[in-house]
Parts: C-alpha cells; structure tokens; sequence
C-alpha cells in the first residue's frame, strides 16, 4: 500500500513537471471571427496553413459569437507571424440508426461539412491572413 502512494506521488509530481521549462517558440495571439452573411458561425474548425511552405499551422473552434482564438499546439496559444491561408469548416453530425433487425451494429455517424466547400481547403477559399510581430485579429464573412 505504501508503495502505491509513493507511486502515485511520483506520478504527479513527474506530469506537474512536464512542460516546466518549454518557452514559448515565438507564437503571437490570433483570433478569427468568422460569419455566413452577417450571422456568427458557432462550432466552426478554422485553420490557417502556411503561404511560406514552412509548414506552419494553427487551428481553433468558434464560439457563439463566431469567433476563434487560434492555438499552434495544445501548449502555445496563437501562431507564428507570416502570412496564412484560411480554411473553415463545420461538421454536421448525424447518428444512422441500426437499418434492419439483422443488422444490429449497422448504424454510424454520417458527417457533412454545412459552409459550401470551397472555404474547406485554403487554395480556394479566397481567405488570407498576415500575422505581423504582436498577431492579428481578423473577420471573414463567408458570402455564400
């Protein structure tokens, strides 16, 4: 038993360590309103690749009010400063029931992408960004 609670002790003390040390890489804040006609767009994936062929991305969800703050990975919260493509998304999720009694196992998830497809990939979604030293904020409203 004792050597559980030192085990467990151990554990935590070594996850409360990982990451002390890690320095920001240079990401500045972005954040992205994204509307459809006027309206805010909630549950939206935005992601930005980028132009430079560096490789760089970022990506976030919508809010309620259309807006995402973008994070480059789960520890660092923006992106680096360049120049982005703009790709958005939102995913439409409906549960397929079981078709037949014979079939029990048969349902799925069907998924739909609900904006027109052409702002899913950032070659043809006419969207850019230029994040500059201290970030950007941006509003795109997808005409469509």
């Amino acid at each position: 038993m004792r050597y559980t609670i030192y085990a467990i002790l151990a554990a935590g003390l070594s996850l409360s360590l990982i990451g002390c040390g890690e320095k920001n890489p240079g990401t500045v804040p972005v954040s992205i309103t994204i509307t459809q006609k006027g309206a805010p767009v909630s549950g939206a994936t935005v992601t930005v690749i980028s132009s430079d062929g560096k490789g760089n991305t970022a990506g976030g969800l919508t809010n309620s009010s259309g807006v995402a703050v973008l994070e480059t990975s789960s520890l660092w919260k923006g992106t680096f400063p360049g120049e982005y493509g703009v790709a958005v998304k939102k995913w439409e999720r409906r549960f397929i029931p079981a078709s037949t009694p014979d079939e029990p196992d048969a349902m799925g998830v069907e998924q739909n992408n609900v904006l027109p497809e052409k702002y899913g990939v950032p070659s043809t979604s006419g969207l850019t960004l230029t994040v500059g030293a201290k970030g950007a904020t941006a509003t795109f409203n997808l005409e469509e």
